[in-house]
């Protein structure tokens, strides 16, 4: 009885204070339900290694012939209040989609669920006239997410656009539209381009523009060239051009920088994933020993401007709830897997060089994710009304982040001229 009376009261307690969070700070709420997660799982953890000691304990006291009443009761008192753990835990998760929204700055801003081919999946949509001119921003990856980071870096924007941001399915919100096995570049192109003609028509734009990043950019492009009558104008950043290349050079640079710093721990890990490009079930892990390596490499060098957003202010930020959270890091695993193994002999060079659209790379000085030489080779054979390549010479992979400012001003010059 005791035991349900405490559980009572501390059910009535974190009730009472998820509600004051919701009426009176919901800004708040998303942290406070984090709070609350990390309370239970570090609960859920102590209760378990108590259960295990009392365990051991009624173990010796059993061997011993001792009186052992006392420690089963303790046993049971743990075992019923991991099992509240457990179900608050639980409850908890489910509780924290009420504290999910989009900071709006005063504007527009919302995030939403849209029908494309049969389908759920979510945008966000950002601006202070929604009469304005629409920019379809396409993330990162396959499996990536850029529904906060857009929110943050491209706030200037929102004056004069209006910002969409597409939950790609596989990630986060979206990560249950489709059965991630099921995914193909095909489906992507059909899904962003079902989203063009919905947001053409919702708003009632004759054309909109497109922005694409890292593997955006290699959607953008598949979308210039096939629908070149529902976009003005496109600009990709941390473009994509020869994925087998790429993964390639990365890793050359990779093993190249680990002999120079005589990195062996580093060379024995690359040798053994061998030369890209890798196959298998989750290829993620073994990608990452050379992209990860460079990522670090990118972030120590001086030359770029580094700002203090990562992966974590986007996991842990107020569009997430705990759930897409766990989809956000289970698309990074296992959409991208699954997806980007598809793209290994894609060459844009060869494929998409011939447009009817004014066609924009803004890229990084230092982008070695997406190497230059690359970029530079299909900036050249690229054939467009207007073609411009713009480096950004304190900037990696991410420009719109790392030089936020100057991209937004480039983006409104480029952009304005359509």
């Amino acid at each position: 009885m005791d035991n349900l009376k405490k559980i009572v009261t501390v059910c009535v307690l974190w009730i009472l204070i998820l509600l004051i969070t919701y009426f009176t700070f919901f800004d708040s709420g998303y942290i406070v339900s984090w709070v609350f997660m990390a309370i239970f799982v570090v609960s859920i953890v102590l209760l378990i290694l108590a259960l295990l000691i009392t365990l051991l304990v009624l173990m010796i006291t059993s061997i011993s012939n001792q009186n052992s009443y006392k420690v089963k009761r303790y046993l049971v008192s743990q075992f019923v209040w991991l099992c509240f753990a457990v179900v608050s835990l639980g409850t908890q998760i489910q509780f924290s989609e009420f504290f999910t929204y989009t900071p709006d700055n005063g504007n527009t801003a919302v995030i939403e669920s849209v029908e494309l081919n049969g389908t759920n999946q979510f945008i966000s949509v950002r601006s202070e006239d929604l009469t304005n001119p629409v920019i379809l921003f396409l993330a990162g990856g396959p499996g990536g997410t850029q529904m906060s980071s857009t929110r943050a870096f491209f706030k200037d924007l929102e004056g004069e656009y209006t910002i969409v941001n597409w939950e790609q399915p596989g990630v986060g919100k979206s990560y249950h539209a489709r059965n991630n096995k099921e995914l193909t570049v095909d489906i992507y192109v059909e899904d962003a381009h079902e989203l063009t003609l919905y947001l053409k028509d919702r708003f009632q734009q004759e054309k909109i523009y497109l922005v694409g990043e890292s593997w955006g950019s290699y959607l953008g492009i598949l979308l210039a060239d096939m629908y070149p009558e529902d976009y003005y104008a496109f600009i990709g950043t941390g473009q994509m051009v020869d994925f087998t290349e790429t993964e390639i050079t990365c890793y050359n640079l990779a093993m190249e920088i680990a002999i120079e710093r005589g990195d062996q721990r580093q060379i024995d890990a690359l040798e053994k994933i061998g030369v890209p490009p890798i196959y298998g079930e989750n290829v993620t892990m073994e990608l990452a020993t050379y992209l990860q390596y460079l990522h670090n490499y990118m972030g120590r060098n001086d030359e770029i401007n580094h700002t203090d957003w990562d992966t974590f202010d986007t996991l842990f930020s107020p569009e997430y709830s705990v759930m897409d959270s766990v989809n956000f890091a289970r698309g990074l695993i296992y959409t991208f897997s699954h997806v980007y193994q598809q793209l290994y002999g894609t060459n844009l060079r060869e494929e998409n060089t011939v447009f009817e659209i004014p066609i924009y790379f803004l890229h990084g000085r230092y982008d070695v994710n997406a190497p230059v030489f690359l970029v530079e080779e299909y900036y050249d054979v690229v054939v467009a009304p207007e073609k411009e390549l713009i480096f950004f010479e304190h900037s990696g992979h991410n420009p719109w982040i790392d030089e936020s400012e100057l991209f937004n001003e480039t983006l409104r010059s480029l952009f304005d001229l359509h």
